[in-house]
């Protein structure tokens, strides 16, 4: 009995001694962790997701998530595609550390400041981006409001400056007839040109109707730049890339009959 006792509190002092040593084993990785974060290469816009993050360069400096996607997106709206790439930029380091996280916990060690930042400001991401947009959206419509005063005849309202200042990829704007579309659409081109310095000749304008596309034309009046409907820019660019543009049938009704019989 007595050595079963001996044998039990030999165990148990051999799992604390082993328990101790995976501790300190842990918060020594905690420590490289922690230096490695702060030695991420800051992202750059432009540059391409696939690149590893935990590598050192002398001239960057990476202090949080939150503070490089400000200082990365400084002054600019950010798209989906670019917050996309701006999460995949940071995800294999997020799993890393995220990993460590769940291994460090059973152990009951405390993580550094700089881990817990890193871990909770990823998984904020979404907010920090819709934050931004928010604050750019406001300031760009604050710093501009003379020109939405007066770029068209009437004053444009508050969802059509929105709609209008959005940089993202796509923007859909769901409104009724007569609500302002067209409208929407003039202040967008001349906001492009006027305040963003976008060559009019880089716009393309499309839409469903000849009507609506000599309309938008009209109402641009900037030379190189008019409506078009699908049909007609295809037609256009046949007859550029062809020398030839396709004859057009006039009596579909009867053709597809005849296809059909």
């Amino acid at each position: 009995m007595t050595l079963l006792l001996a044998l039990g509190a030999c165990i148990a002092a051999i799992a604390v001694v082993a328990i101790i040593a995976i501790r300190l084993l842990l918060k020594k990785k905690s420590k490289e962790l922690t230096l490695r974060i702060k030695s991420i290469t800051p992202f750059q816009a432009n540059q391409e997701s696939s690149e590893r993050t935990l590598r050192r360069e002398n001239d960057s400096f990476f202090q949080d998530i939150e503070s490089d996607l400000e200082q990365a997106f400084n002054g600019r709206y950010i798209t989906f595609r670019e917050g996309k790439q701006f999460m995949e930029y940071y995800i294999e380091s997020f799993n890393e550390v995220n990993d460590f996280l769940k291994r460090i916990e059973t152990f009951h060690v405390e993580p550094s400041e700089t881990i817990a930042k890193f871990v909770s400001d990823f998984e904020n991401l979404q907010w920090f981006i819709k934050n931004h947009n928010t604050r750019y959206t406001k300031e760009e419509l604050d710093i501009h409001k003379d020109f939405f005063d007066h770029c068209l005849k009437y004053p444009l309202d508050k969802q059509q400056r929105r709609s209008i200042v959005s940089e993202e990829d796509n923007c859909l704007v769901v409104s009724s007839a007569g609500s302002g579309k067209t409208s929407s659409i003039v202040g967008k081109v001349k906001y492009l040109i006027e305040i963003k310095g976008v060559d009019p000749e880089k716009i393309l304008l499309i839409s469903y109707t000849n009507k609506a596309a000599a309309e938008l034309t009209d109402r641009m009046g900037i030379e190189g730049l008019r409506g078009y409907t699908f049909h007609k820019l295809a037609l256009n660019i046949i007859g550029q890339v062809t020398g030839q543009k396709p004859s057009i049938c006039s009596n579909t009704d009867a053709l597809f009959l005849k296809i059909y019989h």
